[in-house]
């Protein structure tokens, strides 16, 4: 990377308190990323924040924040970027989920009174793209694929949306699948039968309206494309857990930035990678 200066990218100490959420966390991440963060001196990747007018919302690190809130931390180390900027885009993860049947979807559309129907796959796509209150599940070995509609209202919707990930989390493994990922390319590679799980496509405006109400994502549904993601800051731990002499810590932290600017310490890398996760 280029010698820059750290305005290249902004990285804060804030308050965990100022920050806002707008998705769950999941129990078994935030578990595992409990149990090495209380044991560990440093706090190696940042989370993600938004600031959009006057709110700071948690867009990426939600199980960090989580794990550093329990052991006691009253500061967050945080990238921040401006939500506004288009730049920014807010995507979408779909979850294949192994070893699931769409029957037990439909007899929870049937307990709860959503609608659903049986369509072909390009046509439940079509209604994706063109309508935001739609689920579409298709079962990858069959031909068989299910439009479910959701309320209308955005509270509602989620609610919906919460009890239908709850059929699967904790019952089923599943993995988060790119959106763009071709639905045939998927059932060509992959090696377990199951059920596609596609969500509706959110906005932002979505994003910061749930973060301001009392309303989750579910964990493992929206997803941003940041670009000049910073790793591996190795932030000490102990330093986050007190709020006071916040101005000389701030002070502290970019003269730590820069020294390893200096020392070349910092790369940046434009190629896309595969990450073995814990």
């Amino acid at each position: 990377m280029i010698n820059y200066t750290d305005k290249y990218f902004d990285l804060e100490l804030i308050k965990l308190t100022d920050i806002k959420l707008h998705e769950a966390t999941e129990n078994i991440r935030l578990r595992n990323i409990y149990n090495r963060l209380s044991k560990a001196k440093y706090l190696m990747n940042p989370v993600i924040v938004g600031r959009h007018n006057n709110d700071i919302i948690l867009l990426d690190g939600a199980n960090r924040y989580g794990s550093l809130k329990d052991i006691g931390c009253k500061l967050i180390l945080a990238q921040v970027l401006d939500y506004k900027k288009k730049s920014l885009v807010l995507e979408k993860w779909n979850h294949l989920v192994y070893d699931f049947k769409l029957d037990k979807i439909k007899k929870f559309c049937k307990e709860f009174n959503l609608e659903y129907s049986k369509v072909r796959y390009k046509e439940g796509q079509e209604m994706l793209k063109e309508h935001f209150h739609y689920i579409l599940a298709s079962d990858i070995s069959k031909d068989e694929n299910i439009l479910i509609k959701l309320p209308a209202e955005l509270d509602k919707l989620l609610d919906s949306i919460d009890k239908i990930t709850k059929l699967y989390f904790k019952h089923y493994s599943f993995d988060r699948s790119e959106c763009d990922i071709d639905f045939h390319d998927l059932k060509k590679y992959t090696r377990r039968k199951g059920v596609l799980i596609e969500f509706p496509t959110f906005h932002k405006s979505h994003i910061v309206k749930i973060a301001n109400n009392n309303h989750r994502l579910p964990a493992g549904i929206s997803k941003h494309r940041i670009n000049n993601r910073v790793l591996h800051v190795k932030y000490e731990i102990k330093k986050l857990m007190s709020d006071r002499n916040i101005a000389a810590k701030k002070v502290e932290l970019q003269k730590m930035l820069i020294d390893k600017i200096d020392k070349n310490k910092v790369r940046q890398y434009q190629e896309s990678v595969i990450v073995f996760d814990e």
